[in-house]
């Protein structure tokens, strides 16, 4: 028996185990852009009025992004997540434009 066969006896199994994994990784991603957010905001105040400004004009750059050309992510949208992009949410990005505008804290 090859190595192939030995894993599609446990398949199904194993890509539910993926699918929950790169769920985790998404949450936490989620978690320290929410944090990202918040803390540039911060620091925004307390640095002088023209580079405070620059750091919020500029929040939300280089955060994290997901690979959405990858064939494992694309998969997992179509059949765990029923085709909806899980960082594509609403109240997610809801939360971090309140955080951009210190209109919601996290804890850290």
């Amino acid at each position: 028996m090859t190595d192939f066969e030995m894993m599609d006896d446990c398949c199904d199994k194993c890509e539910m185990d993926f699918y929950q994994l790169i769920e985790w990784l998404i949450n936490d991603i989620q978690h320290l852009e929410s944090k990202v957010v918040y803390l540039r905001y911060s620091l925004s105040k307390l640095l002088p009025e023209y580079d405070g400004e620059m750091l919020r004009c500029d929040i939300f750059s280089d955060l994290s992004s997901i690979h959405y050309d990858q064939p494992a992510y694309q998969r997992y949208v179509s059949r765990y997540c029923g085709g909806h992009d899980p960082v594509d949410d609403a109240e997610f990005n809801k939360l971090l434009m309140m955080l951009s505008r210190g209109e919601k804290s996290v804890n850290l």
